[in-house]
């Protein structure tokens, strides 16, 4: 507040001796303190995870940072990392993690301004494991075996690999042949194919045609001679 000085002039009639006039002069300051002492409002910081939400393969290294992170004020920014399942803290700006397994894994971090002021993100990673399935073996006229496999929910694709073998003796009136099935968990028959002969193929299926979760078996039934296979299946998540 700047200094304020008040002048009050107060003119008196005095009568005296002298029948003069007398003028009187009273001065007020106010002596208050020109600085303000009041205490700026401070602001916490705010915390921020990148990825938010990942979604990786198991054993796939995820790199997470809280660079995005700010603080109105300018301040330092300390943080603080908590990972679901291990024990210690980690403090660093950038961190790379690790899942073996599969499942969902929570993620914090505490950020800390030079003030002391703190603010927390969270976060949860998704950690998929992907399926690989081989088989091999023959079968003969009348005869089937079944591959069966699993299909969860976030199952983005399935891939089925074959190589199929006539086993016959070569110059045989009629080749070996077989037909392949594929059923999902509810039994629904997804893909049928008679009449396959000796040679290589693949079969390929997306997210909207695996509704089914569960158990999907692969079907291989004999219907000429003996056909010997090897079959690779895939799932991606």
């Amino acid at each position: 507040m700047k200094k304020v000085t008040l002048l009050l002039l107060i003119l008196f009639l005095v009568m005296g001796a002298s029948g003069g006039y007398g003028y009187y002069v009273i001065v007020l300051e106010d002596d208050a303190d020109d600085t303000d002492n009041t205490p700026k409002s401070k602001s916490p910081p705010i915390a921020r995870i990148n990825p938010s939400n990942p979604k990786i393969q198991a054993n796939e290294t995820i790199r997470f940072s809280a660079s995005d992170s700010t603080d109105s004020d300018g301040d330092t920014l300390t943080f603080t990392w908590i990972f679901e399942g291990d024990s210690e803290q980690y403090s660093s700006e950038t961190i790379e993690r690790t899942y073996p397994d599969g499942g969902d894994f929570y993620v914090n971090l505490l950020v800390t301004d030079s003030t002391g002021l703190t603010d927390e993100a969270e976060t949860t990673v998704s950690v998929v494991e992907d399926y690989h399935g081989e088989a091999n073996g023959s079968v003969d006229n009348g005869e089937s075996d079944e591959i069966e496999f699993p299909v969860k929910a976030t199952a983005v694709s399935v891939l089925i690999t074959y190589s199929l073998n006539d086993q016959r003796i070569t110059g045989a009136a009629f080749p070996s042949s077989v037909t392949l099935v594929l059923n999902d968990a509810d039994g629904n028959e997804l893909r049928r194919e008679e009449g396959q002969e000796e040679g290589d193929g693949s079969w390929s299926f997306s997210s909207d045609v695996l509704q089914s979760v569960g158990p999907y078996v692969f079907l291989i039934e004999g219907e000429e001679g003996t056909m010997g296979y090897e079959v690779d299946i895939d799932v991606k998540y």
